[in-house]
């Protein structure tokens, strides 16, 4: 895949730029009677360049490897879709090119528990779960595809990226400006003891920037490859 190269020349240190790895996750945050469900599409690009401003601080290292994240679709179903019928749409996501083969499933599944989850692993899917905690420490179980992770863990990785400005937000997405409310409407709190948590405000919603997150955490933050082992689950 080759980078335009009005994007190479926008960037002049950047001499070259070759395309070493692509994936894709599609993240999907399971809504319940008063939120709808969620999802979100991650491309996860690493690419090799010749970033000349490197030659002053050492020449023999003027190849890096960086990486971007590009959010390349945002959605709602519709309020109160039956699960079986989210399988079903999730399931045409990922055989979509050039997601089909190449993207990982998760699932957050914290609100509507097991049993729901456990329909889009009999129909095949095989999701990676993630059941969102509060304190600071994720644990995994023996199969490696379920986790309970800290919000304050995904909130951690999705500003960091934000921040870098490695994770952008494609243009053409329709629910782009929704997705920047959320991120508006999300709120830092701190309680008398000193733990953080992180929520929407009062009758806003934060499905998307959740679908966002797990896709992110799936790609940069889950730990690899061991994991704390406590038996199946």
């Amino acid at each position: 895949m080759a980078v335009a190269a009005a994007e190479v020349a926008a960037a002049s240190p950047i001499t070259w730029r070759r395309l070493l790895r692509e994936r894709y996750v599609l993240s999907v945050d399971l809504g319940q009677s008063n939120d709808p469900t969620a999802l979100s599409v991650l491309h996860h690009r690493e690419y090799e360049q010749f970033n000349r401003a490197l030659i002053q601080r050492d020449p023999r290292g003027a190849i890096e490897t960086v990486e971007d994240f590009v959010v390349r679709y945002l959605a709602r179903l519709p309020l109160g879709l039956p699960y079986p019928a989210q399988v079903a749409e999730v399931r045409l996501i990922l055989n979509r090119p050039p997601l089909s083969g190449n993207c990982e499933l998760v699932l957050d599944d914290t609100g509507v528990g097991r049993a729901v989850s456990d329909i889009f692993a009999q129909a095949g899917l095989d999701p990676l779960r993630v059941t969102i905690t509060g304190g600071e420490k994720q644990s995994g179980y023996a199969s490696g595809r379920r986790w309970h992770v800290p919000k304050s863990v995904l909130v951690s990785h999705l500003d960091a990226r934000l921040h870098t400005k490695e994770l952008v937000f494609a243009d053409d997405l329709v629910l782009q400006e929704a997705m920047f409310q959320e991120l508006g409407d999300f709120r830092r709190h701190v309680s008398a003891a000193g733990r953080y948590s992180f929520e929407a405000r009062v009758g806003k919603h934060d499905g998307l920037v959740l679908a966002v997150a797990i896709g992110l955490w799936a790609l940069v933050g889950r730990p690899k490859p061991a994991f704390p082992s406590f038996g199946r689950y």
